[in-house]
C-alpha cells in the first residue's frame, strides 16, 4: 500500500472517529479495528513497545482516575484508541503524541464547559489530532527521512538459480561510494547463495567530499553522538524500505541479512538491532555506535570483519563494538585480518559468504565457515 493512499485512509478514519465521539460520545470498535489494521499493514509490529507503553498508561488512567477524583475519566474507547495509536508511532514519538493529546484535551474540555455540555468531554478528537500531527510530522518535517522514503533505489541481482528468491541480502555501501560498488559482493556470492536476491541501495545524500558518490551521514568530523543522531534520523524510513522489499519478494523478516562496509557497516548493525527479526549482519571495517538510553528490539547474529592495518577506521572500533554487543546479549564474532587496510579481501569475502549461507540457508549446514576461518591462519 502506498504512503499516499495510507495517509488518505488514515485521515478519513481519524475524522470519522472524531465526529462519532463528538456526536455520540463513543469511539466505535469497527473504526478502531480499521485504524489498527491499517497501521499493521503499514508498520507491522515494529512499534510493539509503543503499543504496550501507551496501552498500559491508558489503562492505568482508566482505572486510577475514578479512585482519585471520584468521577469518570478516560472511557474504555479512549484506552483502545491510545493502544491502537501505538501501532503507528515509534517510541521516540510517544512523548510528542502525549503532549499534543494533553494540550488538545484541555482545549476541548474548556470548550465543552463553555458550551455547557457537562463535565465529561470527548477525548477521542484530541487523540486523533495528536496521531495525525505525529504521522504528518514524521513524514513532512524530517528532511532526511523524507528524502530516504521518496528517492531510495539501487541496483540488484536476481537469484543465480533463476527461481523465485527465498532470501534477501541488502548491501550497504561506504562513504563516497554508491550501490554499484558493493553489488560486486553479490556477484561473488551468487553461486554460493543461488536462491538469494541481492540489492544495493544508494545512500540518500550526495557525498560532502565526493560529489560523484553518496553518504549515509556526514564525516567532516568523527563525532559519535552526531553520527548516531543522523543514523537514528533515517532508521524509520530505512526500516520501511526493508519491509517493502520483504513484501515485494514475499519473504519473512528472518530471511533478510544486512551486509555493510565502513559507514554502511555502522548503519547495518544499528538497523538490525532495531528490527523485529533479521537473519544476521556482516559488518566490514565498521563500528558500533551504541546509545545505552535507546531500546534495542532484536539481537541477530553478527560477524565483524576488520583489517589490522586499517588507517581510516582502526580495528579497535570493531573490537570495542564486539565487547559492547556481547554485553547486550548479541551473538557476535570478530575476525581481525592481519595486513589488511580499509577494504575487503578474499579472506573477508569467504568468511562473509560462509556466514550468510549458514544463517540464510539453515537447512543446508556446511563447513564453509570452518574453511574460511582456516584460510586466515
Amino acid at each position: 500500500m502506498s504512503y499516499l493512499l495510507s495517509n488518505i485512509m488514515l485521515f478519513f478514519c481519524l475524522m470519522g472517529l472524531s465526529l462519532k465521539d463528538f456526536k455520540e460520545g463513543r469511539l466505535p470498535d469497527i473504526c478502531l479495528f480499521f485504524l489498527a489494521l491499517l497501521g499493521l499493514l503499514r508498520f507491522g509490529f515494529n512499534n510493539i513497545i509503543s503499543i504496550l507503553f501507551l496501552g498500559i498508561i491508558a489503562y492505568l488512567l482508566y482505572k486510577m482516575y475514578p479512585l482519585i477524583k471520584r468521577q469518570e475519566g478516560l472511557g474504555l474507547g479512549d484506552v483502545k484508541m491510545m493502544g491502537v495509536s501505538g501501532i503507528w508511532l515509534p517510541l521516540s514519538q510517544v512523548p510528542l503524541f502525549l503532549i499534543i493529546a494533553g494540550v488538545a484535551g484541555v482545549f476541548i474540555a474548556l470548550l465543552w464547559r463553555r458550551l455547557n455540555k457537562g463535565i465529561r468531554f470527548p477525548l477521542g478528537p484530541a487523540l486523533a489530532l495528536a496521531l495525525g500531527i505525529c504521522i504528518v510530522g514524521d513524514q513532512g518535517f524530517s528532511k532526511g527521512e523524507n528524502i530516504m522514503t521518496m528517492t531510495f533505489s539501487g541496483p540488484s541481482l536476481p537469484p543465480f538459480s533463476g527461481e523465485k528468491p527465498d532470501s534477501l541480502v541488502v548491501l550497504i555501501h561506504g562513504y563516497g561510494a554508491d550501490g554499484k560498488d558493493l553489488l560486486s559482493l553479490g556477484k561473488v556470492w551468487q553461486s554460493l547463495l543461488p536462491h538469494t536476491v541481492f540489492i544495493a541501495p544508494h545512500a540518500p545524500v550526495i557525498c560532502e567530499l565526493n560529489p560523484s558518490g553518496k553518504q549515509w551521514f556526514g564525516l567532516k568530523d568523527w563525532d559519535p553522538s552526531r553520527i548516531l543522531k543522523e543514523i537514528q534520523s533515517i532508521t524509520p524510513a530505512f526500516n520501511r524500505y526493508l519491509d517493502d522489499l520483504l513484501k515485494t519478494y514475499n519473504l519473512p523478516p528472518e530471511k533478510l541479512a544486512l551486509v555493510g562496509f565502513s559507514q554502511g557497516a555502522m548503519l547495518a548493525i544499528h538497523m538490525a538491532l532495531h528490527r523485529p527479526a533479521c537473519a544476521g549482519v556482516v559488518a566490514y571495517s565498521g563500528a558500533f555506535l551504541n546509545d545505552p538510553r535507546e531500546l534495542k528490539i532484536a539481537r541477530p547474529p553478527m560477524l565483524l570483519i576488520h583489517g589490522t592495518e586499517d588507517q581510516v577506521l582502526s580495528s579497535a572500533a570493531s573490537q570495542a563494538g564486539e565487547e559492547t554487543l556481547k554485553s547486550l546479549g548479541v551473538p557476535v564474532k570478530l575476525m581481525l585480518l592481519p595486513g589488511l587496510d580499509h577494504g575487503i579481501d578474499e579472506r573477508g569475502l569467504g568468511m562473509g559468504g560462509a556466514f550468510l549461507k549458514d544463517h540464510l540457508y539453515k537447512n543446508e549446514p556446511s563447513d564453509l565457515w570452518k574453511q574460511a576461518k582456516e584460510s586466515n591462519n
